[in-house]
């Protein structure tokens, strides 16, 4: 089955009549019914029935016209799509981000960019910073915004924002008074972790908060997202640690507190890596709106 095939059929539903549907194709009568032929062989069942006056569609093939009208349609769309970003009228920029960056540098470089190129089309893409490399290596996207903190074969990373980490804790918590806190003041609250994943890098990085100041984390809970962490504190189930831009954005079930550790230890940074061949001018000109946090 190819399109010329699907072409050919919804002509002929449209007309009813293979003389005509023949005329408008431009072939030959029997040439057209070869062709229908072959297309009710492939599916296995008939398309047209041809001892009705006028000519009727089958079931069948009243449901594949409609189809094949869509996935024409979806075909002349991404051939339109794919002349004009050859020719330079238009383009695609792919954005890998995590939920944190939400909170801080992608909306105003968003916002930015798409006043100054309309016409480029932006897919954006949730994602772990685990699963960034990944789409990265595989061109999915072209830029990936999160806490990288290992470098990416074939990668160039760039740090956007470096932000102190807030603790997240329930109104009704002790400590929630409290202007600062000791990560050895939470040695007793249970510990919501996110992201949940084998090799989450952020919650790595919660852990390694408890470690340097000889507490082993209690891990209650692991949630698969910012928000959801957020929320299960609420609840009063534990404790978890945010970037300060989510805190400044931050809900109000929650309190939202100054970690008191060395400045070196509880900063993390956000990061824009991206293929180090990549010559993408739409990615060039992104890169430049994020410039003002850079």
């Amino acid at each position: 089955m190819n399109l010329r095939h699907l072409h050919a059929f919804v002509v002929l539903a449209e007309e009813l009549n293979f003389s005509r549907a023949a005329e408008r194709l431009h072939v030959a009568q029997p040439a057209l019914s070869q062709q229908i032929r072959a297309l009710e062989e492939r599916l296995g069942t008939q398309l047209v029935d041809r001892g009705s006056r006028p000519l009727r569609l089958t079931e069948a093939g009243s449901y594949l016209c409609i189809e094949a009208r869509q996935i024409l349609s979806s075909f002349d769309q991404v051939a339109l799509g794919t002349r004009e970003i050859g020719l330079g009228l238009r383009g695609w920029l792919g954005i890998g981000f995590t939920r944190s960056s939400m909170y801080s540098v992608l909306p105003p470089a968003l916002k930015a960019f798409h006043r100054a190129y309309p016409n480029v089309e932006l897919k954006l893409f949730e994602m772990l910073t685990e699963e960034q490399t990944d789409a990265l290596h595989e061109t999915r996207i072209h830029v990936a915004i999160g806490r990288q903190v290992q470098a990416i074969a074939g990668c160039t990373t760039l740090p956007l924002l470096h932000e102190r980490v807030a603790v997240v804790l329930s109104p009704d918590h002790p400590l929630a008074g409290k202007k600062s806190v000791r990560i050895t003041q939470l040695a007793n609250t249970p510990l919501v972790l996110y992201p949940k994943h084998s090799n989450g890098l952020y919650s790595r990085f919660v852990e390694s908060l408890y470690r340097n100041a000889g507490v082993t984390p209690h891990v209650a809970h692991q949630a698969y997202e910012i928000q959801t962490a957020i929320a299960l504190v609420a609840a009063g189930l534990g404790v978890t640690f945010v970037g300060e831009s989510v805190a400044r954005h931050g809900r109000s079930d929650v309190v939202y507190l100054r970690l008191d550790a060395p400045l070196a230890s509880q900063t993390t940074t956000l990061s824009a890596s991206f293929r180090s061949d990549d010559t993408s001018s739409h990615l060039q000109a992104f890169l430049k709106c994020l410039a003002p946090v850079l």
